[in-house]
Order: C-alpha cells, then sequence, then structure tokens
C-alpha cells in the first residue's frame, strides 16, 4: 500500500513546469510603432526622393559605440559630422573612430575633434577627405508640425552595412526643454544602431536628429518582452543651429503650454522610474488640448506599471481608436490580456500587432506564449523560431522553445534549447528553471536540482524555483530537504498556494497526514479554485481514514478542472479501495484519455 500512495503522491506533485517566458510584462522598453501599409503615387514619389537624400548625407560611425550620423558642412577638404553624443562619448582621446561615407570609404576621425552641443544629445566631429559628398540642407524645424510625415535613416546594428530608411508621422514638436533636448517624438520604426540618423521632412530637409528608439531598454520578466512606450525621441535641428551661429546651446522655453510640449514632458518622464503618475498628468494634459493615440498609449502603459491593467486596456483600446494602424497598443493590450489570463485575447491581439509590423520579434515570441498558454505547443514552436529568426540573439525564444519542446516530450531538444539560451545569457534564471524542468521530465533528478541551485543562486528571491527544486529531492527521498524548500518559497511569498501544496505532498510521505491537510487547507483559503489542493488534501484525508472526505476532495477538484486527470486517478483509486471498481476504472478511463500514464496502467491491469 505504501508503494501505490507515494507513487500517486509522486503523481500529483509534479507541479506545473516551466511557465513560458512572456517578454513584456514588467518596466518600460521603447516604440512599437505606426506602419504605411499603403501608399498613394504622390507620397511614395515624395518618400523615394526624401530617401536619396537620406543616402546621400547618412554616415556610419564605428569607435566605442556604432551609431549614425549626418555630413552637415563641408570647409574645402574637411567635413563636419553631427551625430548623438551618446555614440561617441565613449571614444577616449586618442582611440580610433572611422566615419564611412556613403560611397563605403572609411575615414579617420579629426583627433580632438569631438564636441558636444551644450548639454543636449548631439555632438559634432570632422574627418578630412578629397572626395565630394552632399551635406544636408537645414529645414524649419517651427514648420514641423503634428502628424506631418516625418523620415528617419541610419545604419542598425544587426545590419550595419545597410541603409536603413523608415517613414512616419510627428507625435509632438515641443518648445520647451526636455532633457537632453528630446523634444522631437515620431512613431517611425527604428534599431539600435540608429542613434545619430538623420530626421528629414517632406523636402528632404535636415529637422533633427533621431536618438531614443525602439531595443534601447528592453526588458522581460523572461517570457515575455516588455511593455512598449510607443513613441522614438530625436534633438531638433535648433540646437545645432545655435551651436553654428555661435550662440550658447541652451533652452529658452521652460514651461509647458502646448499638446506637444506636455506629451514631449510625458515621453521623457517615462523613462525615469518612479515617475509614472507625473507622466500620467502629463500625458493627460496633452490629451486635454489635443487627442492623440500616443497619448493614450503612455497613460495606458504607465497605469499599467502603477497595476491598473484594466484602466491600461481601456487607455490601449482608445489609442487603437484613434489609430487602428499603429501596432504597439495591440501588443501591449495582449501583454495585458496574457497576466489577466485571457489568453485568446492576447493571442489576437498579437496577431493583430503582426499584422501590422511583421519584422518585430518581440511580436512573435509573445504570440507563442499565448499559444503555449492555449496548448498548441507546435504552433508556439513556430513563432519561437520565427522570433530567432529575426533576432538569433534572444535568450528568451530559446528558453521558451525549451519549454514547448519539453511539453511535447522532447526533452533532448529541450534542454539544448535551454542550454543556447545560457550560452546567450549566462545571468538567465529563467532558462536554468527551464533546463531544470526539462531535466526533471526526463527522468535526471540530480541535474535537475543543480539547474534549480543555479537559477536560485543568480536570483535568491525566485520562489518558484524553491518550490521545483523541491519536487526532484522529494524523488530522491530528501523530504526534508523538499521541506526546508518549500518554506523558503513560502517565506519569500506567503500567498503561493502551490509552496503549501507541495509542502502538504512531502509531509504526507513523511506520515504527517494532518500536517498536510493543514497545509492544503490554508492553499485552498488563499485559492478556493485551487484543484492541485483538493487532490492533495484528500491523498492526506484517505491515507488517514477519512475516505468520503477523501472523494469528496477529489469531486471539488474535478468541478474546478474537468481535465485535471490527477483527480481522475486519485478519486479512481479511492474508490476502488472502497470497492467499487466500476466506478475506480471509470475515473481511470478519464484519466487515461487526458494522458496520465498511472491511469493508463491501472486500466491495462485492473479494468480488463
Amino acid at each position: 500500500m505504501k508503494l501505490q500512495r507515494t507513487a500517486i503522491a509522486a503523481a500529483l506533485s509534479l507541479l506545473p513546469l516551466g511557465q513560458p517566458l512572456l517578454l513584456g510584462t514588467v518596466g518600460i522598453t521603447t516604440a512599437t510603432t505606426a506602419v504605411v501599409l499603403q501608399q498613394t503615387p504622390a507620397v511614395a514619389q515624395v518618400s523615394s526622393a526624401v530617401a536619396k537624400v537620406a543616402k546621400a548625407i547618412t554616415v556610419r560611425i564605428e569607435g566605442a559605440t556604432q551609431g549614425s550620423g549626418v555630413l552637415v558642412k563641408k570647409e574645402g577638404n574637411r567635413y563636419t559630422v553631427l551625430t548623438a553624443w551618446h555614440v561617441v562619448e565613449g571614444n577616449r582621446p586618442g582611440e580610433e573612430l572611422a566615419i564611412f561615407t556613403p560611397d563605403g570609404k572609411e575615414h579617420q576621425l579629426e583627433q580632438g575633434s569631438i564636441q558636444r552641443l551644450g548639454e543636449v544629445d548631439m555632438a559634432v566631429l570632422t574627418f578630412s577627405s578629397g572626395g565630394a559628398y552632399e551635406v544636408a540642407s537645414i529645414g524649419d524645424i517651427k514648420k514641423v508640425k503634428y502628424d506631418d510625415p516625418i523620415y528617419v535613416a541610419g545604419f542598425p546594428l544587426n545590419n550595419s552595412q545597410n541603409l536603413r530608411y523608415e517613414p512616419g508621422e510627428v507625435v509632438a514638436n515641443a518648445e520647451v526643454g526636455i532633457d537632453q533636448g528630446y523634444q522631437l517624438l515620431y512613431d517611425n520604426k527604428t534599431e539600435s544602431g540608429m542613434s545619430g540618423g538623420v530626421l528629414l521632412n517632406a523636402d528632404g530637409e535636415l529637422v533633427g536628429l533621431h536618438g531614443r528608439g525602439e531595443r534601447n531598454e528592453q526588458s522581460s520578466t523572461g517570457t515575455e518582452i516588455a511593455i512598449k512606450t510607443g513613441v522614438n525621441q530625436g534633438v531638433p535641428i535648433t540646437y545645432y543651429n545655435l551651436f553654428a551661429s555661435g550662440a550658447p546651446v541652451v533652452v529658452s522655453k521652460t514651461t509647458a503650454t502646448t499638446a506637444d510640449d506636455y506629451l514631449a514632458q510625458a515621453r521623457g518622464s517615462s523613462l525615469k522610474k518612479g515617475r509614472e503618475k507625473s507622466v500620467i498628468r502629463l500625458a493627460e494634459q496633452s490629451l486635454k488640448l489635443r487627442e492623440s493615440a500616443e497619448g493614450y498609449f503612455l497613460v495606458g502603459t504607465n497605469k499599467h506599471n502603477l497595476g491598473d491593467n484594466q484602466g491600461a486596456i481601456a487607455d490601449f483600446n482608445k489609442a487603437i481608436e484613434i489609430d487602428p494602424q499603429l501596432a504597439g497598443p495591440y501588443y501591449n493590450r495582449g501583454v495585458l490580456k496574457g497576466e489577466l489570463e485571457d489568453y485568446q485575447g492576447a493571442f489576437d491581439d498579437y496577431n493583430k500587432a503582426i499584422e501590422i509590423d511583421p519584422q518585430h520579434f518581440e511580436f512573435y515570441n509573445n504570440r507563442g506564449v499565448a499559444k503555449s498558454n492555449l496548448k498548441d505547443y507546435q504552433g508556439a514552436i513556430t513563432d519561437y523560431n520565427k522570433a530567432i529568426a529575426i533576432n538569433p540573439q534572444l535568450a528568451e525564444a530559446y528558453s521558451n522553445r525549451c519549454t514547448a519542446k519539453s511539453d511535447l516530450g522532447d526533452y533532448q531538444g529541450a534542454i539544448a534549447d535551454c542550454n543556447k539560451a545560457i550560452v546567450i545569457n549566462p545571468q538567465d534564471s529563467f532558462a536554468y528553471y527551464n533546463l531544470g524542468n526539462a531535466k526533471v521530465k526526463s527522468g535526471d533528478y540530480q541535474g535537475a536540482i543543480a539547474d534549480y541551485s543555479k537559477a536560485i543562486a543568480i536570483d535568491p528571491q525566485y520562489f518558484i524555483a524553491y518550490t521545483n527544486r523541491g519536487y526532484p529531492k522529494e524523488q530522491l527521498g530528501d523530504y526534508q530537504g523538499a521541506i526546508a524548500d518549500y518554506n523558503k518559497a513560502i517565506a519569500i511569498n506567503p500567498q503561493y498556494v502551490n509552496a503549501y501544496s507541495s509542502r502538504g505532498l512531502a509531509k504526507i510521505d513523511l506520515g504527517d497526514y494532518q500536517g498536510a491537510i493543514a497545509d492544503c487547507n490554508k492553499a485552498i483559503a488563499i485559492n478556493p479554485q485551487y484543484a492541485f489542493a483538493y487532490t492533495t488534501r484528500g491523498i492526506a484525508k484517505g491515507l488517514s481514514g477519512d475516505k468520503q472526505a477523501e472523494i469528496a476532495d477529489f469531486n471539488k477538484a474535478i468541478a474546478i478542472n474537468p481535465q485535471y486527470a490527477n483527480a481522475y486517478v486519485g478519486r479512481g483509486l479511492a474508490k476502488g479501495r472502497s470497492g467499487d471498481q466500476q466506478g475506480m476504472c471509470l475515473d481511470f478511463r478519464k484519466g487515461s484519455s487526458l494522458g496520465n500514464q498511472i491511469a493508463t496502467k491501472g486500466l491495462n491491469q485492473i479494468c480488463q
């Protein structure tokens, strides 16, 4: 009897391991952007002409940091390049810095020529060349208005030999001073490496420099890529004009008065932790003066950061109503729906984001997570493959694919993917956690313990890793060690119901049935809909002699989750011990149909 009890207890104690890593449930990254799906011939002609200008005046900069720049002045053989200060500030005196002109030729920086423009994110540098290169025509920044077309160009890190050119629209052109001069907002698609690239108006004139974009600050909870702010930031050409005229590079206006001013202030504040309420206040002030999708987007993003997911969804809905072709609100709304366990809704939103912008690896990664939550593991793998094809260094996608392969029984493939994630990011606690899960499922309990321990070493507050490490310890007979892990998980998060139920199972293995019942009662008090706690309590009650209460607990677990195979197995065993062999076989048959191997074995051996 002890062997049978231990087997079923072990079967029931295998928690749902390896939650996929949703890239984007905490923090803020940067812009998801509107895409021009169709252009009229006139617009396309303008865009093509501006693209030729961008190609002729944009340079690639390679030094301590790769970035872009623009040719703004020629004096004899001496050229001046305007770029973002953060592109060149890491270069020490005497270090080489290469400037690649549009003809592909490499030129060396004139030593000592790097000069920052006041306190804004702009700098100039010079090089000498006998080549004849075009320089930018300077536009009138005061004529740049909300919704005007604007064009960005630069050399992305992941494809630095090719100039990337993207059309978009102006979100705000603020006059009020913003930190580092980031007063120009726009919705073009951008990549890392494009910083310092041109911002051109419809006449091909330089109106600013691109500075902060979509990949500056990627963060994740391990599975999803983070919520996005939806807006890029650039520095208007105003500050270069001041520098070129010999005037001090200073901000003249210090008080916000226009919708553009408030929106730019909100976007600037969104980069600073703990400023969510200020961002919401500024963005809402902008919305009072002029409704915009970007304003609602900023409000929604920051409501989410304050824990108001329903309020955030309402704001994203409003942003979508104003601009249905902005991918970011669909993406962010998908993240929030996933957090609220509306996986189908999340899937639908990620689909829409991909339809608008099919080149974002985040969208595929997160749709893969939604598919995993909907049990479409093969479909999830397809999406993770796509995310990896776009960004081969995306550790989260490998870790997520590891989980999906494990769910399909491909444990060696899962282990290989988690190992790849760890090679990319050796400090990825989620990858070690998922690797441990795959090893548990493959029966390598010692290996799993080592991986969970590594995850805990990286993140000592990782309470789920403590809980999952308890399981292989139980399988190896180290019940006290398992209980110590469950205790630690509970100490970190007293509301984590899995830890109480798992500790209850370990107590069952030690014969402490009343202690197990007490732990399950605690789990049920926290979450009355937690089926696993009822099955565990049912086992403990049955072993303590309360057979009616045992079956009642299994009934409750099945009522909560009719697809919970372990509950059918437990109830079947209880019915068998009570002499109800027909009822036992019916439950085994149901458990077997749900994929439970113990039920299948019982069905074959007993219910012939």
